[in-house]
């Protein structure tokens, strides 16, 4: 069994052991070597958490460490996963990276006060989470209203701003029956329980901060509906900040564009958003409008098209069902450019419009498909070409 350092001291950044062995293998397809401690404060990917990272270095030789790649823990013995080996015997020191290890404590800790809140307002319990470096979610098997989150984000901040300190202890079984607290799953052996005195007690194996007060903050900043609940994404210290930061650029930068105050930025948008769809129905008009022009002007060629350089495909579609009610021939539209290609649609009341693109497949770098009454997808070739193999058939 390896000596779980980080249960006694989370705050450990450095240690010292000795390795018992250092046998090769692989992590992502790549050589790597699972060297095995007598004593570790590397906190294994466990628990919904991603693990701890570092180096670890030879005591004797400060020159010769392995980066840690990944570390695990099986039958509790932590398998730290490496990019270079170390001799089993030597003694070593571990030096782990603390910006990834107190972030994270910031995280689950918030995590605990979220859970707890929930567990107690609303009955309901966290049946998953997942802590990594890109995000913390967390599911809840009941759903929430917009004032049910606003309810949990103001009562978790509460407990920071009490600044209170975290009581983490390892109970008796005796005491353990008599403790009213969550776990996923039935536990055995002994239970590390991590308790927010008045939020939440909770089994738990994962390091957390000494004191509420430095997981800084926590922001609810999505849910969604999950398998019949939700799941909820969250938060805390230096991730908040940092969304916070950004999502303010944004405001200031919207604030510019719209030349309206960060607070009156909302109907600032809804008023520019209003009128443009008011101009892309002005211009849906006008685009048909000139279709229709451009149709009647076709209406004397045996197998007319019309050419357009953008257009919405509805409106194209539009005009070439024109072509196709007053034409026994093919008939087209196409709307694009010689270098970057056209969108087509081709019709026909009278004849296989999908031999006519197999035919054309030989000549033309097409793609799409349909019917025999119409087709459409894109071509590649210059617009005199087509319309010249078109009129010839």
């Amino acid at each position: 069994m390896t000596t779980l350092l980080y249960d006694r001291d989370a705050y450990m950044t450095e240690f010292t052991a000795s390795a018992v062995t250092c046998e090769q293998t692989k992590y992502n397809g790549k050589e790597a070597y699972d060297i095995v401690l007598d004593e570790t404060a590397f906190f294994p990917e466990q628990g919904g958490q991603d693990c701890d990272s570092g180096v670890i270095r030879d005591a004797c030789k400060g020159e010769n460490f392995t980066s840690v790649l990944h570390v695990t823990i099986k039958n509790g013995i932590i398998h730290h996963i490496c990019d270079k080996p170390l001799e089993a015997g030597c003694r070593v020191k571990g030096e782990i990276n603390w910006e990834q290890r107190f972030d994270r404590m910031q995280q689950h800790s918030g995590e605990h006060l979220v859970s707890g809140t929930v567990h107690r307002l609303f009955g309901a319990d966290n049946v998953g989470f997942h802590l990594s470096a890109r995000e913390v979610t967390l599911d809840f098997n009941t759903t929430f209203e917009e004032q049910d989150l606003e309810l949990i984000e103001e009562t978790v901040n509460r407990a920071i701003y009490e600044n209170f300190e975290t009581h983490i202890f390892f109970p008796s079984e005796e005491e353990l029956k008599a403790l009213d607290y969550r776990s996923k799953k039935e536990l055995t052996g002994q239970v590390r329980i991590v308790e927010y005195p008045g939020y939440d007690v909770c089994a738990c194996c994962a390091p957390h901060v000494r004191r509420t007060g430095e997981i800084g903050s926590i922001r609810i900043i999505a849910a969604e509906h999950f398998k019949g609940g939700t799941r909820m994404w969250i938060e805390c210290g230096r991730r908040s900040l940092r969304t916070a930061r950004a999502q303010l650029r944004d405001a200031r930068a919207i604030s510019r564009i719209t030349s309206a105050k960060i607070g009156d930025i909302v109907p600032a948008v809804e008023k520019l958003n209003d009128a443009l769809k008011d101009a892309r129905f002005k211009l849906v008009k006008f685009e048909r409008d000139s279709i229709m022009s451009l149709v009647a002007s076709a209406m004397d060629q045996p197998n007319p098209t019309i050419w357009l350089d953008s257009c919405d495909q509805d409106n194209l579609r539009l005009g070439v069902n024109e072509l196709a009610a007053a034409s026994a021939g093919f008939c087209g539209g196409f709307s694009g450019n010689d270098a970057d290609g056209y969108k087509f649609i081709l019709a026909s009341s009278a004849k296989d419009c999908r031999a006519l693109i197999n035919e054309m497949k030989a000549t033309f770098e097409i793609r799409g498909g349909g019917t025999p009454d119409m087709v459409q997808g894109t071509i590649r070739g210059i617009r005199d070409a087509i319309e010249s193999y078109l009129s010839n058939k």
